[in-house]
């Protein structure tokens, strides 16, 4: 009854949290960074000129179809479409800092962003081997369970299988916002890592309310927690 009662505190609290980032976003279009002359019904994304674009601007670090091989750069394979595109945008403003986004981002428009956005969000992204099995276990039962009192699990905005669902009842007015939770499955484990650190020390800015709640979920993580997190959810199909 005790943990029901604390899961159920958490969810309302998470719930308030979010609609509280609702609100804020709805008095700010321009948080994303996106292009105000842009004409407000846009063409639907063009998947394939996307892989176009994609060949030319990204497969260097990401991998042809974005199912990066190189544990520096994240996998954008089977992400999703909406994610990748605030992220994009992100990056061009400025919120989410990268030198190399930066420069990436500042050259493609708005609608550019839609494109690569669609592409890889068709792609397959494969999961990477699990080296510690034991490890992984136990970033399982944080990601799934929690590691603290009153601290959300991960898998109450990543979803029970790391695919970005709510697993709570009555959730289905903020699914927009839950759409800043990213698709974490058969990601590098070392990029996890690097990013929970970010979010740790604030290096990766907390310009949402979803990445304040990383910031602050992050911080609460030691390290091997963290690395128990990054092995569990890298060798998810």
């Amino acid at each position: 009854m005790g943990k029901s009662l604390s899961l159920g505190l958490c969810a309302a609290a998470l719930l308030a949290a979010v609609g509280l980032a609702v609100e804020a976003s709805a008095q700010r279009s321009d948080w994303w960074g996106g292009d105000p002359s842009a004409p407000a019904t846009a063409p639907p994304p063009d998947a394939g000129r996307g892989g176009r674009l994609a060949a030319e601007a990204c497969a260097t670090c990401h991998g042809e179809d974005g199912d990066s091989p190189d544990p520096l750069y994240p996998k954008l394979a089977g992400q999703r479409a909406g994610y990748l595109h605030r992220q994009l945008l992100a990056f061009r403003s400025g919120h989410r800092r990268s030198d190399v986004m930066a420069d990436v981002a500042a050259a493609l428009s708005d609608a550019d962003m839609a494109d690569l956005a669609a592409f890889y969000s068709r792609q397959v992204r494969r999961p990477d081997a699990v080296d510690d099995r034991e490890l992984a276990e136990r970033g399982r039962q944080i990601f799934e369970g929690g590691h603290q009192p009153r601290m959300p699990s991960c898998a109450m905005c990543h979803g029970a299988s790391s695919q970005g669902h709510m697993p709570m009842m009555g959730m289905r007015p903020m699914m927009s916002m839950m759409e800043d939770a990213p698709i974490l499955n058969g990601q590098h484990a070392g990029y996890l890592v690097d990013q929970l650190r970010q979010f740790a020390t604030g290096e990766r800015q907390a310009t949402t309310m979803m990445g304040m709640m990383m910031g602050r979920a992050a911080s609460t993580l030691t390290e091997a927690e963290v690395r128990s997190v990054a092995e569990y959810l890298s060798g998810l199909p």
